[in-house]
């Protein structure tokens, strides 16, 4: 990739409309399969409402903080990730942090692909009665000859690449803004109509209870470590988008910290949204809530199998997920692209052939190689991650150094800027730290 800090402001004649654009985009990013796939099973597997809770503070008191930092690192450079960097740090390697963000990015793009396949194929499955008649064993049989259906795999796999290319292939405001602008909206009625007929079930309330009324008992220090990791997953920090989003935005005195807690507050939200989505009617029916990937693709099935109506909600709800997960990959594919357009001087289209190329080629593997998936997610989201959200914290806390970074996006309330402070250059590296330490130290 060129070095050539000119190649890194091709980017300005791209940008949002208007905020509203950019919040959407970046809040579709967010949502995604962190939200709507990762949280419930997660918080499934962590004793449910005191890891809510921790979560909640880990947002508030971490992630709002790094993702201001994030996105002002576009905001104010109004460059990609590497030409960020060089700018804030003239002759220094920092730069070569931007590598990183970029191979993090297209790896969760390419090796998350199965997920967005089995969204694909639950939706037309629903749709058609596929799971009409079938006992939990047979749905568990189904989901696992589905992941070895090559044939199936690859054609919904087609079908995804294809939407991703068209949409990141038009300009910022007529792809990935226009789409999420309609997508957002339409998610949120979705979930709404999911949990308002899910709440009527007999026995849904067993579910509120437990996501809301804490169990001591559930509660250990890797809740604390779990929590952490979630947030940062779902806020996508270190994942190159917030920083490109960032540069997207053209109006001058943005309040940059405004906009990271609507984001931030907005993933809370779905996050929240998708356990009532899931955890009432899961209860209702006996089921367990620490089942896992089988929490969407083998548990739910059985409860739509047996609910008036089923057939249409189950459809619904899987079609609210692939919206979700559409949206982060829209949000991926475009970060990627514009450091791929920004880094070798080529047209939005020559970019996006690239970044679908290299998509295609992880994406097979992920398809056709058993465990590729769980590996690939293992490394990236424990290791990768990790390490480049902890360069973020870093650069922004104590290189470009927190006071400027403060200054450059206009905080001046002294409290404001005393939690900003404190949490970039001293608590977001500790949480960092603890959680890749969590990796190799049973807690």
């Amino acid at each position: 990739m060129s070095e050539n800090t000119n190649d890194n402001n091709l980017n300005q004649s791209e940008g949002f409309s208007s905020l509203f654009g950019f919040l959407m985009s970046i809040i579709g990013f967010a949502v995604g399969v962190g939200s709507m796939w990762r949280f419930p099973y997660v918080c499934g597997t962590n004793g449910g409402a005191l890891f809510i809770f921790t979560y909640i503070g880990v947002i508030l008191i971490i992630g709002i903080p790094l993702l201001t930092g994030e996105i002002s690192m576009g905001y104010v450079t109004q460059k990609t990730t590497i030409g960020a960097y060089k700018e804030l740090k003239p002759g220094s390697k920092w730069y070569c942090a931007g590598y990183l963000h970029s191979i993090v990015a297209l790896s969760v793009f390419g090796y998350t692909v199965p997920i967005y396949v089995w969204v694909l194929a639950y939706i037309y499955r629903t749709a058609t009665g596929f799971f009409k008649g079938l006992d939990p064993a047979g749905i568990a049989n189904s989901f696992t000859a589905l992941t070895g259906d090559y044939k199936t795999m690859f054609i919904f796999a087609i079908i995804n690449w294809v939407v991703t290319a068209i949409v990141i292939s038009g300009s910022v405001s007529n792809g990935i803004e226009k789409v999420n602008k309609f997508l957002l909206p339409a998610l949120g009625v979705i979930m709404v109509v999911c949990i308002v007929i899910g709440l009527r079930v007999p026995g849904a309330f067993k579910g509120v209870a437990y996501m809301f009324k804490p169990n001591p008992s559930t509660f250990s220090l890797s809740t604390v470590s779990t929590a952490i990791g979630q947030a940062f997953f779902a806020i996508g920090i270190g994942m190159l988008a917030s920083m490109i989003f960032g540069s997207y935005i053209k109006k001058k005195n943005e309040n940059i910290l405004k906009q990271a807690t609507i984001v931030g507050t907005s993933i809370l939200g779905a996050g929240i949204a998708s356990g009532l989505m899931i955890f009432p009617m899961v209860f209702a029916f006996g089921l367990q809530p620490s089942a896992g990937v089988g929490l969407t693709m083998i548990t739910l099935p059985n409860v739509f199998n047996y609910i008036a109506g089923g057939r249409f909600i189950g459809t619904l709800f899987y079609v609210g997920f692939f919206f979700a997960a559409l949206s982060s990959s829209i949000g991926l594919g475009e970060a990627i692209t514009a450091v791929v357009k920004d880094g070798f001087n080529l047209t939005r289209k020559k970019a996006v052939a690239v970044v679908m190329a290299c998509s295609v080629i992880i994406g097979s593997c992920s398809i056709l190689i058993p465990g590729f998936l769980d590996k690939a997610d293992i490394i990236t989201s424990n290791y990768l991650l990790v390490i480049s959200g902890l360069l973020i914290a870093i650069f922004v806390g104590w290189v470009w150094g927190a006071d400027n970074f403060l200054d450059a996006v206009n905080i001046q309330k002294k409290w404001t800027r005393i939690w900003l402070k404190v949490s970039i250059k001293f608590v977001c590296p500790i949480a960092i730290i603890v959680i890749f330490l969590g990796n190799f130290i049973k807690m």
